[in-house]
Protein backbone atom coordinates (compact mmCIF):
# COMPACT_ATOMS: atom_id res chain seq x y z
CA UNK A 1 0.00 0.00 0.00
CA UNK A 2 2.87 2.37 0.75
CA UNK A 3 4.31 1.92 -2.73
CA UNK A 4 0.90 2.52 -4.30
CA UNK A 5 0.30 5.65 -2.21
CA UNK A 6 3.78 6.90 -3.04
CA UNK A 7 3.17 6.38 -6.74
CA UNK A 8 -0.08 8.32 -6.67
CA UNK A 9 1.55 11.09 -4.63
CA UNK A 10 4.47 11.48 -7.01
CA UNK A 11 2.23 11.36 -10.08
CA UNK A 12 -0.28 13.85 -8.70
CA UNK A 13 2.44 16.22 -7.53
CA UNK A 14 4.12 16.11 -10.92
CA UNK A 15 0.90 16.76 -12.83
CA UNK A 16 -0.17 19.63 -10.56
CA UNK A 17 3.30 21.17 -10.58
CA UNK A 18 3.46 20.95 -14.37
CA UNK A 19 0.07 22.51 -14.90
CA UNK A 20 0.67 25.17 -12.25
CA UNK A 21 4.05 26.22 -13.60
CA UNK A 22 2.65 26.23 -17.14
CA UNK A 23 -0.18 28.51 -16.04
CA UNK A 24 2.32 30.87 -14.38
CA UNK A 25 4.37 30.99 -17.59
CA UNK A 26 1.28 31.75 -19.65
CA UNK A 27 0.40 34.62 -17.31
CA UNK A 28 3.93 36.01 -17.55
CA UNK A 29 4.21 35.45 -21.29
CA UNK A 30 2.50 36.90 -24.36
CA UNK A 31 -1.04 36.19 -25.50
CA UNK A 32 -1.48 32.59 -26.59
CA UNK A 33 -3.85 33.61 -29.38
CA UNK A 34 -1.79 36.53 -30.75
CA UNK A 35 1.79 36.61 -29.41
CA UNK A 36 2.95 39.03 -32.12
CA UNK A 37 0.45 41.61 -30.85
CA UNK A 38 1.84 41.24 -27.34
CA UNK A 39 5.36 41.78 -28.69
CA UNK A 40 4.23 44.92 -30.47
CA UNK A 41 2.65 46.48 -27.39
CA UNK A 42 5.55 45.53 -25.14
CA UNK A 43 8.49 46.69 -27.23
CA UNK A 44 7.45 49.04 -30.03
CA UNK A 45 3.92 49.76 -31.19
CA UNK A 46 5.19 51.56 -34.27
CA UNK A 47 6.83 48.48 -35.85
CA UNK A 48 5.66 45.17 -37.25
CA UNK A 49 6.39 42.06 -35.22
CA UNK A 50 6.35 38.30 -35.52
CA UNK A 51 6.75 35.81 -32.70
CA UNK A 52 8.52 32.45 -32.46
CA UNK A 53 7.40 30.26 -29.56
CA UNK A 54 9.28 27.38 -27.96
CA UNK A 55 7.66 24.99 -25.52
CA UNK A 56 10.75 23.71 -23.72
CA UNK A 57 12.67 25.58 -22.53
CA UNK A 58 9.71 28.02 -22.37
CA UNK A 59 10.62 30.96 -24.56
CA UNK A 60 8.95 33.47 -26.86
CA UNK A 61 11.22 35.35 -29.25
CA UNK A 62 9.82 38.61 -30.63
CA UNK A 63 11.19 39.44 -34.09
CA UNK A 64 10.97 43.04 -35.31
CA UNK A 65 10.49 43.83 -38.97
CA UNK A 66 14.15 44.85 -39.25
CA UNK A 67 15.27 41.40 -38.03
CA UNK A 68 16.22 42.38 -34.49
CA UNK A 69 15.06 39.91 -31.83
CA UNK A 70 13.92 40.35 -28.24
CA UNK A 71 13.05 37.76 -25.61
CA UNK A 72 9.61 38.33 -24.15
CA UNK A 73 10.38 36.39 -20.96
CA UNK A 74 13.36 37.30 -18.82
CA UNK A 75 16.22 34.83 -18.51
CA UNK A 76 15.31 34.25 -14.85
CA UNK A 77 11.70 33.41 -15.72
CA UNK A 78 12.81 31.05 -18.48
CA UNK A 79 15.28 29.31 -16.17
CA UNK A 80 12.75 28.96 -13.35
CA UNK A 81 10.09 27.67 -15.75
CA UNK A 82 12.48 25.16 -17.27
CA UNK A 83 13.50 23.82 -13.86
CA UNK A 84 9.90 23.55 -12.67
CA UNK A 85 8.73 21.77 -15.82
CA UNK A 86 11.70 19.38 -15.71
CA UNK A 87 11.02 18.62 -12.03
CA UNK A 88 7.33 18.08 -12.76
CA UNK A 89 8.13 15.66 -15.58
CA UNK A 90 10.61 13.73 -13.43
CA UNK A 91 8.13 13.43 -10.54
CA UNK A 92 5.34 12.34 -12.85
CA UNK A 93 7.43 9.70 -14.63
CA UNK A 94 8.77 8.36 -11.33
CA UNK A 95 5.24 8.09 -9.99
CA UNK A 96 3.97 6.32 -13.10
CA UNK A 97 6.88 3.85 -12.96
CA UNK A 98 6.16 3.09 -9.30
CA UNK A 99 2.45 2.68 -9.99
CA UNK A 100 3.12 0.39 -12.96
CA UNK A 101 5.44 -1.89 -10.98
CA UNK A 102 3.04 -2.09 -8.03
CA UNK A 103 0.01 -2.56 -10.27
CA UNK A 104 1.50 -5.38 -12.32
CA UNK A 105 3.05 -7.19 -9.35
CA UNK A 106 -0.36 -7.46 -7.70
CA UNK A 107 -2.05 -9.02 -10.69
CA UNK A 108 -4.71 -11.17 -8.99
CA UNK A 109 -6.60 -14.21 -10.14
CA UNK A 110 -9.86 -12.98 -11.71
CA UNK A 111 -13.22 -14.59 -11.06
CA UNK A 112 -14.53 -16.57 -14.04
CA UNK A 113 -16.73 -14.29 -16.16
CA UNK A 114 -20.19 -15.42 -17.23
CA UNK A 115 -20.65 -17.56 -20.32
CA UNK A 116 -20.65 -15.67 -23.59
CA UNK A 117 -18.76 -12.74 -22.10
CA UNK A 118 -16.52 -12.26 -25.11
CA UNK A 119 -19.07 -10.13 -26.94
CA UNK A 120 -19.71 -8.09 -23.79
CA UNK A 121 -15.99 -7.52 -23.36
CA UNK A 122 -15.69 -6.24 -26.92
CA UNK A 123 -18.56 -3.78 -26.39
CA UNK A 124 -17.02 -2.62 -23.11
CA UNK A 125 -13.67 -2.15 -24.86
CA UNK A 126 -15.39 -0.04 -27.52
CA UNK A 127 -16.94 2.05 -24.75
CA UNK A 128 -13.54 2.45 -23.11
CA UNK A 129 -12.02 3.75 -26.34
CA UNK A 130 -14.86 6.25 -26.79
CA UNK A 131 -14.60 7.56 -23.23
CA UNK A 132 -10.83 7.84 -23.37
CA UNK A 133 -10.62 9.53 -26.75
CA UNK A 134 -13.44 12.00 -26.03
CA UNK A 135 -11.93 12.99 -22.67
CA UNK A 136 -8.38 13.30 -23.98
CA UNK A 137 -9.37 15.12 -27.17
CA UNK A 138 -11.59 17.64 -25.42
CA UNK A 139 -9.30 18.47 -22.51
CA UNK A 140 -6.11 18.28 -24.59
CA UNK A 141 -7.42 20.81 -27.10
CA UNK A 142 -8.43 23.22 -24.34
CA UNK A 143 -5.07 22.89 -22.59
CA UNK A 144 -3.24 23.26 -25.89
CA UNK A 145 -5.09 26.48 -26.71
CA UNK A 146 -4.63 28.13 -23.33
CA UNK A 147 -1.38 26.59 -22.01
CA UNK A 148 0.46 25.04 -24.98
CA UNK A 149 1.41 21.56 -26.19
CA UNK A 150 3.91 20.70 -23.44
CA UNK A 151 1.56 21.20 -20.46
CA UNK A 152 -1.28 19.55 -22.38
CA UNK A 153 0.78 16.36 -22.40
CA UNK A 154 0.58 16.25 -18.59
CA UNK A 155 -3.10 15.40 -18.89
CA UNK A 156 -2.36 12.20 -20.81
CA UNK A 157 -0.95 10.50 -17.72
CA UNK A 158 -3.99 10.74 -15.42
CA UNK A 159 -6.23 9.97 -18.41
CA UNK A 160 -4.24 6.82 -19.19
CA UNK A 161 -4.25 5.73 -15.53
CA UNK A 162 -8.01 6.16 -15.40
CA UNK A 163 -8.45 4.21 -18.63
CA UNK A 164 -6.30 1.38 -17.28
CA UNK A 165 -8.35 1.04 -14.09
CA UNK A 166 -11.58 1.15 -16.08
CA UNK A 167 -10.24 -1.52 -18.44
CA UNK A 168 -9.42 -3.68 -15.41
CA UNK A 169 -13.01 -3.41 -14.20
CA UNK A 170 -14.28 -4.36 -17.66
CA UNK A 171 -11.88 -7.31 -17.79
CA UNK A 172 -13.06 -8.49 -14.37
CA UNK A 173 -16.66 -8.42 -15.59
CA UNK A 174 -16.16 -10.05 -18.98
CA UNK A 175 -12.50 -10.79 -19.64
CA UNK A 176 -10.84 -14.10 -20.52
CA UNK A 177 -10.88 -16.85 -17.91
CA UNK A 178 -7.17 -16.62 -17.13
CA UNK A 179 -4.82 -14.82 -14.76
CA UNK A 180 -3.31 -11.50 -15.78
CA UNK A 181 -6.30 -9.16 -15.58
CA UNK A 182 -4.19 -6.07 -14.83
CA UNK A 183 -1.69 -6.82 -17.57
CA UNK A 184 -4.49 -7.24 -20.11
CA UNK A 185 -6.12 -4.00 -18.94
CA UNK A 186 -2.86 -2.10 -19.30
CA UNK A 187 -2.43 -3.49 -22.81
CA UNK A 188 -5.94 -2.44 -23.85
CA UNK A 189 -5.48 1.09 -22.51
CA UNK A 190 -1.98 1.64 -23.90
CA UNK A 191 -2.25 -0.07 -27.28
CA UNK A 192 -5.88 0.80 -27.87
CA UNK A 193 -6.30 4.24 -26.35
CA UNK A 194 -2.87 5.69 -26.95
CA UNK A 195 -2.55 3.84 -30.26
CA UNK A 196 -5.59 5.58 -31.69
CA UNK A 197 -4.36 8.98 -30.55
CA UNK A 198 -0.86 8.28 -31.87
CA UNK A 199 -2.24 7.51 -35.33
CA UNK A 200 -4.27 10.71 -35.30
CA UNK A 201 -1.40 12.88 -34.11
CA UNK A 202 0.94 11.35 -36.69
CA UNK A 203 -1.54 12.15 -39.46
CA UNK A 204 -1.96 15.65 -38.05
CA UNK A 205 1.77 16.28 -37.77
CA UNK A 206 2.43 15.11 -41.32
CA UNK A 207 -0.47 17.19 -42.73
CA UNK A 208 -2.17 14.01 -43.90
CA UNK A 209 -5.22 14.89 -41.82
CA UNK A 210 -6.89 18.30 -41.48
CA UNK A 211 -7.06 19.60 -37.92
CA UNK A 212 -10.83 19.80 -38.02
CA UNK A 213 -11.15 16.04 -38.63
CA UNK A 214 -8.90 15.07 -35.74
CA UNK A 215 -11.53 15.11 -32.99
CA UNK A 216 -14.04 13.23 -35.13
CA UNK A 217 -11.73 10.43 -36.24
CA UNK A 218 -9.87 9.91 -32.95
CA UNK A 219 -13.01 8.52 -31.29
CA UNK A 220 -13.72 5.58 -33.64
CA UNK A 221 -10.02 4.81 -34.08
CA UNK A 222 -9.36 4.46 -30.35
CA UNK A 223 -12.58 2.50 -29.86
CA UNK A 224 -11.82 0.05 -32.68
CA UNK A 225 -8.25 -0.49 -31.49
CA UNK A 226 -9.37 -1.13 -27.91
CA UNK A 227 -11.90 -3.68 -29.11
CA UNK A 228 -9.32 -5.30 -31.41
CA UNK A 229 -6.86 -5.71 -28.53
CA UNK A 230 -9.59 -7.22 -26.32
CA UNK A 231 -10.59 -9.62 -29.11
CA UNK A 232 -6.96 -10.69 -29.57
CA UNK A 233 -6.69 -11.39 -25.85
CA UNK A 234 -9.68 -13.73 -26.01
CA UNK A 235 -8.30 -15.49 -29.07
CA UNK A 236 -4.87 -15.96 -27.47
CA UNK A 237 -6.21 -17.21 -24.14
CA UNK A 238 -6.65 -21.01 -24.00
CA UNK A 239 -10.22 -22.07 -23.31
CA UNK A 240 -10.76 -23.81 -19.96
CA UNK A 241 -11.28 -27.54 -20.12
Amino acid sequence: MKALAGGWTLTGTGVLLGLGSSLALVIAGPSRLDPARSCRYRFDVGRMWTAREQQFPPRTTCIRDDGQTFEYLSSGTTLAGTMLLAAATALMLAGVALLAVTWLRRDAQPEPPPAGSRQLHLWLALLLGIIFSVAVTGVFVLLYIFLGAFPAAFFLVPALLGATMLAALFDKAAGPRAPGRRRRATTVAVLGGLGGLALEWTALATDALPFGDWALLSVPLAAILCAAVAAAQHLLTPRPA
